[in-house]
C-alpha cells in the first residue's frame, strides 16, 4: 500500500517536472530566434548602407545621356547644313559670274593681254624705208625701225593688220622733230619713244591695247 501511495505521489511531481521543462525549451528556442533575426538584421544593414555609400540606389543620368547625344547630333547636323549651304551659295555666285551683263548682251572683254600672257621679248622689224623732210631744212633724212614687244604673235599680228595706219603715225611724228634732235643721240632717242607710242595709239584705238615696248632705228641716216 505504501508503495502505491509513493507512486501516486512521484506521478504529479513528474507531470509538474515535464511542464517546467517545456517553458525553458521554448525559451531556449525563441532566444536563438531572435539571435538569427538579430544577425539577419545587421547583415541587411551593412549590405544595404554598402549599396548606398555606392551609390547603387541612385538615379541613373540615361536620359540626359541619350539628350546630350541628341543635342551633339543636332549640332553637328546643323553645322554641316549651314556649310552645306555656304557651299551651294558660293557656287551659285561663282556661277553668276558666267552670266551676261545687264543689258542683254554679253559684256565686251578688253583686248587688253592680261600680264599672266606675257612672254620673251620679240623684236620685229618693220620693212618699209621711210624717207621725210626734215621741217625749216633743206636736209631729209631716212631710217628703218624695228620694235619690241612681250606679247609674242599677237601683237605682231595686230602690227600687220594695222600697217597702213601706224606707217602713216610713224611718218607723222618723226616729222615733228628738226634738225637738232636729228643729229644728237639724246634727239633720236626722244624719236624712238614718240614713234612708239604713235604706233601704241593706233593699236589702243583699233584693238583696245597696244603692247609696244620699245622701237629702236635699224638704219638711219641724215643728209
Amino acid at each position: 500500500m505504501s508503495d502505491k501511495k509513493d507512486d501516486k505521489k512521484k506521478a504529479p511531481e513528474a507531470a509538474a517536472g515535464g511542464e517546467q521543462a517545456e517553458p525553458k525549451k521554448k525559451s531556449k528556442l525563441i532566444f536563438f530566434v531572435m539571435i538569427a533575426a538579430g544577425a539577419l538584421v545587421l547583415i541587411g544593414g551593412s549590405v544595404g548602407a554598402t549599396l548606398y555609400f555606392t551609390g547603387f540606389f541612385s538615379p541613373k543620368p540615361a536620359v540626359e545621356g541619350k539628350e546630350g547625344e541628341h543635342g551633339a547630333e543636332g549640332e553637328h547636323g546643323a553645322e554641316g547644313e549651314h556649310a552645306a549651304e555656304g557651299e551651294h551659295g558660293e557656287g551659285e555666285h561663282a556661277e553668276g559670274g558666267d552670266h551676261e551683263a545687264p543689258g542683254g548682251g554679253e559684256e565686251k572683254s578688253s583686248a587688253e593681254v592680261p600680264e599672266a600672257e606675257k612672254f620673251a621679248a620679240t623684236y620685229k622689224a618693220i620693212e618699209r624705208d621711210f624717207t621725210i623732210n626734215v621741217p625749216n631744212s633743206r636736209k631729209f633724212v631716212q631710217f628703218k625701225v624695228a620694235y619690241k614687244t612681250f606679247y609674242g604673235d599677237k601683237i605682231v599680228e595686230r602690227v600687220t593688220k594695222h600697217q597702213i595706219a601706224i606707217e602713216a603715225a610713224i611718218l607723222a611724228a618723226a616729222g615733228q622733230f628738226g634738225e637738232e634732235e636729228m643729229v644728237s643721240v639724246e634727239g633720236r632717242a626722244r624719236i624712238a619713244t614718240a614713234l612708239r607710242d604713235a604706233m601704241n595709239d593706233v593699236l589702243i584705238r583699233n584693238e583696245d591695247f597696244g603692247g609696244i615696248e620699245e622701237v629702236m632705228f635699224t638704219a638711219f641716216v641724215f643728209q
